[in-house]
């Protein structure tokens, strides 16, 4: 007695997804804006709590005459808006942390904007304050920008960014 086997289906092409390595100087960035954003979180509540001091009139006696009254009674916005600014910043930073680790384009779009504000930050603080200390240290907030933006720009990292 012969038993006919059921015709196995025909299936069609299969293919697997490619598996991604991220490459490790990505994971490193994103490490370094993690720790970034969460330096810049602390300095955003302290400057928060910078604003609640500078309200309290305790506080305000103390100083007594060595801080002029117009920034006595300005510090509570000045230090507000700028720990709301570096709120912001701490923001951005973990989002773009989970976009180097994702491979997200965006990020990559991000971090090449980052670094090359930090550049010319960098050159415009050394030419504005003009001494030698500064133009010294200058080859040095340069050189790590640099090393990351053509670190970004190499095809293998670039690779990483492409969804």
């Amino acid at each position: 007695m012969t038993y006919d086997q059921p015709p196995v289906p025909q299936q069609g092409p299969y293919y697997q997804p490619v598996r991604r390595d991220r490459p490790i100087g990505v994971t490193i960035l994103a490490i370094l804006m993690i720790l970034y954003g969460v330096f810049i979180l602390i300095g955003s509540l302290a400057l928060f709590g910078l604003a609640a001091l500078t309200s309290m009139q305790d506080f305000i006696d103390q100083l007594g005459t060595e801080v002029p009254q117009w920034l006595l009674d300005a510090g509570p916005v000045l230090f507000g808006a700028a720990g709301v600014v570096l709120l912001i910043m701490a923001i951005i930073a973990f989002l773009l942390a989970w976009g180097f680790l994702k491979g997200k384009r965006w990020a990559w779009i991000v971090g090449i904007i980052f670094v090359v504000l930090s550049i010319l930050s960098s050159i415009v603080s050394a030419v504005f304050t003009g001494s030698l200390v500064s133009i010294a240290t200058l080859g040095l907030s340069i050189l790590i920008p640099i090393i990351i933006l053509v670190y970004l720009l190499l095809p293998s990292t670039k690779a990483w960014f492409v969804r």
